[in-house]
């Protein structure tokens, strides 16, 4: 039981440690990682 309960919490700190990025990611202005001119979406421009 311990063991189920320490890898729940190892895979919910994970999940927080990408989503953290993620939020940081938007807050830059960075939506995706196509980095091309001819995206349809123009993500990578403000």
């Amino acid at each position: 039981m311990a063991a189920t309960i320490i890898i729940g919490v190892l895979i919910a700190l994970y999940a927080a440690v990408i989503i953290r990025k993620k939020v940081k990611d938007v807050k830059a202005g960075k939506f995706c990682s196509c980095g091309c001119d001819s995206c349809p979406s123009k993500c990578h421009t403000k």
